[in-house]
Formats: structure tokens, sequence, C-alpha cells
């Protein structure tokens, strides 16, 4: 998933909760106010706030946390992340202790802080505080995990499980305030529901990120922790900026005023901020895709797409503030009454400093993003002892307005100075442009606020629902059509209504809407209930026919995504498991060992089937990201490796193939070393005289096709990987001599295999899993072999001969026999499922025309009514050798990995064409 599709998910998450939480909030302080004093707002106010400044000791390292993380997460470095994480894990649990520890020094001061506290007796107020720090101080032990899930800009995750616990919070505490009316009882009821909240978290989190239960991770080098060192020191200047700037307004109030305007200001704030909220969801949600903007694109894109992202922040921001300005007074007025009112010059202050907050909001964010933390650490510093000296002053010289005032002029000292910063590091540019802009943008800001002034005065007089409606459809017309008026022809307007118009082609007529997406992403899956195929049969050489789409292709996609979660959730235990021995089979085995002296041979849990196994969770983590696949494929090589690598024969080369692909994400030598064992075998195995890799030793002459898919693979991508092009040859060799040796030319169907010192074919012509084992072992080969190659074009050639071929013995119903040309033998979805992967495959690498989808669909369809619980039948026994297979149909892995294989290529949004190779149709029309 990209950056939009992230960004849309989260936006779209973050809105939905933001307007539940909003709603029950207001329900909530609604039932609040009725059954408690205002008093008692303000308490919970200003612990809020207490507890806020005593965050303190988390010093910003959470947002140097997901910092660190873009990295690793984008480049899929496990290890790394893991390690991390672990640091961080540390970091909040000493965080937290420092609190627990901070919030009961501070327990006998609070009497100090909290003036006019009214009936509530200081006893009341302690229990109250210290269930504030118990809410605080546990949230440390399992938020430091979002950032991981933050870093892979899946934000949503968090909101939507904040939402549900909110509505549970939220819900419980409505019934006590109706019931008990007791405070006390309020807060605990949020508590317990926090603490299940957290456990939660705990468990959940761990099952989507089971490699951070992993205890062997390397602790990071000095180099390493240099530039994490050098974040969290500039974040605690931010921090201790952050929190004198915005967190002590409250305390102020309390100490100097009363505890009681605290509770009138929150009813302000619960507005104010909720609606804030929606749009910082929007904005906020963006910074993780900033992040790997800048990790990727040119200074130019980011440059045009910060100034878009700014602009959006004026507009929506600006427009929003001037509604709740002249909305919120009347508002209030009509929800609990004209005498918990505020004044409007305080309400105007309020709004300017959200409207300077809002001006920063787009520099703040790309700062983040782009890990600017140092440049600008004394800058937050400053801000708050600038706060804090005007606040004070002037809160015993005029009052409630002071504390305001002294909050807006410290922001300015940051709309003034951090732009300097981003234009000059990130966008090598002079920052002028930027002035121009805020000036512009202040102006209209005034002009529309003047005028918005001028058509309040007509509705002051009689507050009633209608005015309130009419007022709302005026104030929130006005500034957006001025700012259409003024701005509709700048780059940036332009930019953000293309990026709209989009939105409604994705909803209006779903089915072209399918079949777009049919034709980008390679033809994602949609299967019908009554066994129909996907698509009508058609001409393969026919490129301009088109293939409809059945109906309610939303419900069968859906179907089949779930049917596609099973298989890789048996696929995920069988890799671990198989082959499973019962305890009679072992009694039985040991016994038979005794008795005729023979070496005990135990089960092998890293053979062939197990290789497949492997591919099928290579292909699945890839076209899903689900790390349970990649977590478990790397759980099952280091069993391998803690096993000794064991490499019995030339077959456990197949374990190789994704072992590979383990070792690219994770560079982890230990992986590299398994991968040169597997090699080193394979070189110095015995061949034959034409240099082809015998099955068994004990057979030295007798060639399989098996080995085709069991070694090719492995050989031809290490060899493309790790510049060997030794290996290459050695499998381009392997299939050259099979396509020589081990074919009828009558059928251009294969033999099982081949013995050239007896000069003899063996085994049936067109064994299907044979016939699979060729051909993936042609296709995921020719995606590693240079087209420059000079055995490129006829192995090209071959493959598509040999699909041509094949697809003639498909039936109807979309399976392939256990032997091809039996078209009235049993079906073997081992054929099915290898031939349809290969087919798939062939197309996606781009040596096959997109219309072979169709045989490939064709076949899938097929597996699917062999899928029962998440496993696939009617696959063929094992076969005991050349001649020898036996007609036994069950569930086994070499059914079970392919299906689920092709299953996920046919799900995966990327299907590319690989170095741009041309489409053929035909083999006829290769020309070499």
């Amino acid at each position: 998933m990209g950056r939009i599709e992230n960004a849309e998910r989260n936006i779209f998450f973050g809105i939905i909760g933001n307007i539940v939480s909003f709603i029950l909030g207001f329900i909530s302080r609604t039932v609040f106010i009725h059954n408690l004093s205002v008093t008692y707002l303000g308490v919970n106010g200003l612990y809020t706030n207490i507890l806020s400044v005593l965050s303190l000791a988390e010093l910003g390292i959470g947002t140097a946390m997901n910092y660190s993380l873009y990295k690793p997460v984008a480049e899929n470095n496990y290890e790394t992340i893991k390690t991390l994480m672990q640091l961080y894990k540390k970091i909040y649990r000493i965080i937290a202790i420092i609190i627990t520890v901070a919030g009961l020094i501070l327990l006998p001061f609070l009497k100090f802080i909290i003036k006019d506290p009214g009936n509530i007796s200081q006893n009341e107020l302690f229990l109250y505080y210290l269930i504030f720090l118990f809410n605080t101080v546990s949230t440390y032990f399992v938020s430091y995990k979002y950032s991981l899930v933050n870093a892979e800009q899946k934000n949503y995750i968090q909101s939507n499980i904040q939402v549900i616990t909110s509505v549970a919070v939220l819900i419980s505490q409505i019934i006590i305030l109706k019931i008990f009316k007791s405070f006390m009882l309020y807060l605990i009821a949020g508590a317990v529901i926090g603490v299940v909240q957290k456990v939660f978290v705990h468990l959940y989190l761990n099952k989507q990120y089971p490699y951070l239960l992993e205890k062997d991770y390397i602790p990071l080098s000095k180099e390493e922790m240099k530039p994490i060192k050098k974040n969290i020191t500039a974040l605690m200047y931010h921090k201790f900026g952050d929190v004198m700037i915005h967190q002590t307004d409250n305390i102020i109030l309390s100490s100097f005023i009363n505890v009681t305007f605290v509770g009138l200001l929150s009813n302000y704030n619960l507005i104010i901020l909720s609606v804030i909220s929606f749009i910082n969801t929007i904005f906020n949600s963006l910074i993780s895709g900033l992040g790997n903007l800048i990790a990727l694109d040119s200074k130019e894109k980011q440059y045009k797409l910060f100034k878009v992202y700014r602009f959006s922040a004026f507009w929506i921001y600006g427009m929003v503030l001037i509604v709740l300005y002249f909305m919120l007074t009347p508002f209030i007025t009509l929800w609990i009454g004209e005498d918990l009112v505020i004044s409007n010059t305080a309400i105007l202050l309020i709004m300017m400093d959200y409207y300077f907050k809002a001006h920063r909001i787009a520099v703040n964010n790309y700062k983040t993003a782009a890990g600017i933390f140092d440049a600008d650490k004394y800058i937050a510093l400053i801000q708050g002892v600038v706060n804090l000296i005007i606040s004070i002053l002037l809160v015993k010289l005029i009052g409630i307005n002071g504390v305001f005032i002294g909050t807006i002029v410290s922001g300015l000292i940051s709309n003034f100075t951090r732009p300097f910063i981003i234009y000059k590091i990130i966008f090598n540019k002079k920052v002028h442009e930027y002035y121009k802009d805020s000036f512009l943008y202040l102006i209209t800001i005034s002009v529309v606020f003047f005028i918005c002034q001028l058509i309040m005065k007509s509705f002051c007089n009689n507050i009633t629902p209608v005015s309130l409606f009419v007022l709302f459809i005026l104030v929130i017309t006005i500034p957006n059509l001025s700012f259409f008026i003024l701005f509709r022809k700048r780059e940036e307007f332009v930019y953000m209504q293309e990026i709209l118009k989009s939105y409604p082609d994705k909803f209006n007529n779903i089915n072209k809407f399918y079949s777009n997406t049919l034709l980008k992403a390679g033809n994602k899956i949609r299967f019908i209930k009554n066994k129909k195929t996907v698509y009508i049969k058609k001409d393969i050489t026919n490129k301009n026919k088109e293939a409809p789409l059945p109906n309610d292709s939303n419900k069968i996609e859906e179907e089949w995504i779930a049917i596609f979660n099973n298989l890789r959730k048996n696929t995920r235990i069988q890799i671990l498991t198989y082959p499973e021995v019962s305890r009679k089979q072992m009694i039985r085995t040991n016994i038979y060992s005794i008795i005729f002296t023979r070496k005990l041979s135990r089960a092998d849990h890293f053979f062939w089937p197990n290789g497949l196994l492997a591919l099928a969770l290579e292909c699945s983590y890839h076209a899903r990201k689900d790390i349970q696949d990649f977590y478990i494929l790397k759980q099952y090589y280091d069993k391998w490796i803690q096993n000794g690598i064991p490499i019995v024969n030339p077959d456990h080369a197949i374990n190789g193939y994704s072992l590979i692909y383990v070792h690219q994400k994770m560079k982890k030598d230990i992986y590299k070393e398994a991968i040169q064992k597997i090699i080193n075998y394979l070189y110095d195995y015995p061949r034959d005289k034409m240099d082809s890799i015998p099955y068994r030793k004990n057979s030295p002459h007798d060639i399989y096709i098996d080995s085709i898919g069991m070694i090719c693979p492995f050989l031809c991508r290490y060899g493309k990987l790790y510049n060997d092009e030794k290996a290459i040859d050695l499998a381009v060799k392997q299939i050259i001599n099979f396509i020589h040796f081990g074919f009828d030319m009558n059928t251009f169907l294969p033999y099982h295999g081949y013995n050239l010192k007896e000069n003899s074919k063996l085994g049936i012509i067109g064994w299907g899993r044979g016939v699979g084992w060729l051909l993936i072992g042609m296709v995921d080969s020719l995606e590693y072999i240079d087209s420059l190659n000079l055995n490129y074009n006829f192995l090209v050639r071959t493959f598509i001969k040999i699909v041509e071929t094949v697809i003639k013995y498909q039936k109807d119903n979309g399976y392939y026999s256990w032997q091809l040309t039996a078209l009235e033998g049993h079906i073997d979805t081992s054929s099915t499922s290898m031939i349809s992967y290969a087919i798939h495959r062939g197309v996606k690498i781009g040596i096959l025309n997109k219309t072979y989808l169709y045989y490939s669909n064709l076949g899938l369809q097929a597996l699917r009514n062999s899928v029962i619980d998440g496993l696939v039948t009617n696959s063929s026994a094992e076969c005991m050798g050349f001649s020898m297979y036996p007609q036994r149909y069950d569930v086994f892995p070499w059914s079970q990995g392919p299906a689920t294989a092709l299953a996920a290529l046919s799900l995966d949004a990327e299907l590319e064409t690989i170095d741009n190779r041309t489409f053929f149709s035909s083999w006829k029309d290769f020309k070499i």
C-alpha cells in the first residue's frame, strides 16, 4: 500500500473516530454539567495539564522513535526494528518510573495549585489525582509499540483502538453519572477500561509483530546510537518548550483566577479541540507519508507538495476558526446557558492562537518528517520561557486575557523563525516567498473576518436554533467563497482540485472501476459461486478481445480473500510441522529399525515440500505485506540453521530460493552462510556426462524432471543477486539438457526423466506434476536470466511452446489430470496449482501475453472448489519413482504451497512486467 492509500485510510478512520468521540464526548459533557458542578470540570482539566507537565519526562523520545523507524521499516529491516523497539521498551519503562516518582512528590503541593475548590475536600483531590497519575503511567508500558505502527503509516490502527476505548469509557461514565452522580466512580470506570485496552493493545501488537518477542537482538553500536541521542537531546528542548507553552495555561488560570474558570473554559475547549482534532487528523496522518516522500523524492517535488500542504492548512483551518469564533458563544448559550459563557475577547484571542498554530502545522510536520530536531531546539525553549513570563505578568495586570496573549506572542516566535530552517535545510531556497504568502493569507483572513463580523450583528439580538443555523450557513459559505475567488488560479488550488476530482471516479460505475483495476493491477481474481469460469474462453492469440467480469465482484473478491487467508494460515502451520509424525508411527519406526538393524531415519522438516510452502509465504508476503508471513518464513529458516542446515539430496536446494529473499530483507550473515552451503553442495555434487545433476547419488545417471523446479530457480536467483554467472550457467544447462533429452517430440510433452548412459527416456509422458515442476523451474529461473544471455531466447520460446501445448489438456472445469493426456483421469490439484502458478508468473515477468491469465484463473477457480477449511484436497500422493504414481488423493504440501502462491499472485496489485520485456502471444511470434 502506497503513501496516498495509507494516508487515505489514516484520514478516514481518524475522522470517523473523531466524529464518534465528539458525539459521545458532547453527550457526556452535557450529562456531567447537569449532574456535577463546574468545579469538577475544572479539576478534570487541571489534572490533565499537570500530568502533561509531568510527561515532560518523555522528553520527545516518541518523536525520535518514529523518525528512527522510518528507514528500517521502509527497508523491511526487521533486525534493526527489533533492536530499536527493545531499546524504546526499556526507555519507556524508565520514563514510567520517573513520572510515578515525580507525580507522588507533587502530591503535597496540590493545595497551592488549586484555588477555590469549592466543596471538594483535599482527600478527594488527592484520590482523583492518583487515578489520573495511574492512567498516565500505565500508558507508557504499551504506547511505545504504536511507534512501529505509525512508522508503517498505519496510524488508523491506533485511531481505531482509541475510538473503541473512548466509546466504552464514555458510555460507562454517562451511565455512572446518571445513576450514582459520583466523580470518583466516573474516574475509576475510565481507569478500569483503560487497563483492559492496554492489555488488549499489548496482546494485539505482539500478534501483529511477533518478532518483537524474540530475545536475540543485537544492541545498537555507538555509531548507530549517535543520531538517536542527538535527536533525543534536541527533542528535550522541544518538549520543555511545548509543555511551558501548551500545558501551563490551566495551571496559571487555576492558581491566579480560580479552578471554576478552568471548568468554563473546558466547555469551549471540548468543542474547539474536537473540531480541530478532525483537521489535525488529516494533516498529522500525512507525516509518515511526508517522511517517505523526503526519503525518496526530489527536492522540487517536496517543495511543490509542501506548498500544497501549507495552502490546504490555511484554507481549512482559516475557514474553521472563523466559523468557531462566530458560533461558539451562541452555541454554548443554547446548550448549557448564558451564565457559562466567556467573553468574546477571550474567544478571539483563543482563535488567533489557533490560527497561528495552524499556520505552523505544515512547517512543524514537515520538519518532523524530515527528522530536523536539533536546528531549532532553542526556539522551543525560548518560546516556553516567553510564554510563562508574559502570561504570569499579564494575568496579574489584565486578568484572564493576559494568559492567552502570552501564548500568542510565544507562538509567533516559531512562526517567524522555523520557516528559515526548513527552507534552508530541506529545500535550499530563500524564505521570502513563505512570508509573502503568510502576509497574503493573514490579510485574506482579516477581510473575511470583518465581513462576517458585520453579518453577525444581524443575528446577535435573538439567539434561536433557526438563527444559529442561518448564521452557520453564512459563516461557512463566506470564507470558502472568498478563498475560491481569490485563489482559484493558484497552482496549489489547481493541484488540490485535481486530487478531489479523482475521488468520485472511484465510486461511480463499479464495473468500469473493476475493469480498470483488472487491467492495471494484472487481474485481481473474481470468482463466482456457481462454478462457472471467470472469463469467457477465447482464442489466446486474440489480443483485442476483452474478458467480461462476473456480477457481484465486490462480494466475490471478499469471499476469495477469505479463502486465501485460510490458505496461507494453513501454509504457515504446515511449513513448521510437515511432515507430522504421530507417536504410533514413531514407535513403529523405532521397532523396525531395531529389528532390521537399520539406522533410524528421522522426519525431514526441511525437504522439498517445505520449500514449496516457503515459496508460497514469500508470494503471500509480497502481495499482502502481512508481517506474520515473513516472520513464519524467517522462523522456518532459523530452525533449519539451528539444525545445522542438513542437505542430504539436491531436493533441499529448493529451500534456498526463498532463503535468498529472507537474506535480502534482513542482511544477516547466518542466512548468507546457509545459502553458501547450498550452492557449494550443488557445485560439488556429482553430475552426468552432460553436466546434469542426478536426483540421487545411488542413481547417478537418472535425471528427473523434478530437479528443474527444485534446483534451477535457486541457482539463477543466487547467480543474479550475488553476481555468480557460474550458477546461472549451471541452471541453464539443466533446463536445456532436459529439453533436448527428456521430451517426446510428437506431443511436445516431457517424460518423467531420462538416462543418457542407457539412452532411454523414463516414466510416462505428460505426468502432470512433473510438467508443473518443469514450468516452475523455467519461469522462476527466467526472471533472473539476463535477456542478453545466449540461451535466453531459446528458453523463452520453449517455455511458451510448452505452455501452449499444456493448456490444450486443461479440463473445462479448470483442472488438469494427474497425467495430462488422461482427460478422463483423476483430477490433480498439484498439477493444476503448479501449472497455473507458472503461467501466471510467465505473465508477471513479461514472457506471456496477459490473455494467458484466462488459463491460470481457470485453474485457480478449480482449486477454489477443492479448498476445504483452508486445505487443498485432491492432490495426488508422493511419487515413488519412475512410473510409480500412487492413485491416492489427499491434502499435501505440493498442492498447498503452489495453490497459496498462485492465489497470492492473483491478489498482488503489482503485476508488472520485469525489465520492460515484450509480451508474446505465441511462441511462433518469438524471433531469435
